[in-house]
């Protein structure tokens, strides 16, 4: 696995993982790029992209009774995937 470093408040970690994201209008399975200790970057998504803002909820799949995490929208990327942090 590859270790990213950059001016970000924790350090990366690439990492493909198969996720479930929800929001309010849609369940879409999607895969993790990167991760670190307060969020994750996502690979595809929606078919309506999420704005900067939006609350998805994630769970990681493959993992038995993995709990969900709500999670945030930081920064979208057009055509490649967008950014979102953990909410306590």
């Amino acid at each position: 696995m590859e270790i990213t470093v950059e001016a970000r408040r924790h350090l990366r970690l690439a990492h493909r993982a198969k996720i479930q994201l929800c929001s309010k209008d849609e369940v879409v399975i999607a895969y993790t790029r990167d991760l670190s200790e307060s969020g994750l970057y996502v690979l595809g998504g929606f078919n309506s992209a999420p704005l900067p803002g939006d609350i998805l909820e994630v769970i990681v799949l493959g993992i038995e009774d993995a709990l969900p995490r709500r999670v945030v929208v930081i920064r979208v990327d057009d055509g490649s995937g967008f950014a979102v942090e953990f909410l306590e």
